[in-house]
């Protein structure tokens, strides 16, 4: 039986990908280095301290540490949305409000930074829906694809793993419900992502696909 739903935040509430995506570029511009779309692939659903490190060595940046870089980059990433604001997912502001008028727990689990996941949720004023927030960053030894971000919202929600549903848009997110027993729908974004999340129970293209009856099901197979 179905009796919490699990939320990624970043490619399945908001369209942050692009964001951090032009956000990165132009904190690396500064040393004369960019990256390309498919480089920056890998680093889907992982903490930005996993992926600084990497391009730290890929990059031989070695006048700045990891944290300088993540600090750099995040200043920008915060300026672009300040300026632009956030780019909700469509379909998926609608499936938080039904699941929750449904009366079925809700928890973020993502790699973001908890006061992010706050400040998102608070944006598109679907704060109230959810039970509980876990931030990968600043609550959890692990990063995803390890499981441990979803197994303690699981934890936090009072759930059993087995009957969690995770909405997840990333193959490493996906690995890490995978690994921590529970049911996964996977949102395939068509415009960013090339994942092929084939750890995932039921893949959809759009989040407008997804509804109430459909997380039953996937979550009760």
């Amino acid at each position: 039986m179905l009796e919490a739903v699990i939320f990624d935040m970043d490619g399945v509430i908001v369209d942050t990908e692009p964001v951090y995506f032009r956000a990165i570029n132009e904190f690396l511009g500064q040393f004369g280095h960019s990256i390309d779309k498919r480089y920056n692939e890998k680093f889907f659903g992982i903490s930005s301290y996993d992926a600084w490190t990497t391009m730290k060595q890929d990059f031989k940046l070695d006048d700045v540490s990891v944290e300088e870089c993540v600090y750099g980059m995040e200043k920008i990433r915060n300026r672009i949305i300040q300026e632009e604001g956030y780019q909700p997912i469509s379909g998926t502001v609608s499936l938080i409000r039904e699941l929750h008028k449904a009366g079925i727990p809700l928890a973020v689990g993502s790699s973001s930074a908890i006061n992010d996941i706050k400040h998102v949720t608070e944006s598109l004023e679907i704060e109230e829906c959810f039970q509980d927030f876990v931030s990968g960053r600043d609550e959890c030894k692990n990063a995803k694809p390890d499981p441990e971000v979803f197994l303690k919202a699981a934890q936090k929600l009072g759930v059993s793993p087995e009957k969690c549903l995770v909405i997840e848009d990333s193959d490493n997110g996906s690995l890490a419900a995978k690994r921590a027993g529970m049911k996964i729908i996977g949102f395939q974004n068509q415009d960013f992502g090339n994942q092929s999340l084939k750890e995932a129970d039921y893949i959809v293209t759009s989040m407008e696909d997804v509804n109430l009856a459909l997380c039953k099901k996937v979550g009760e197979a």
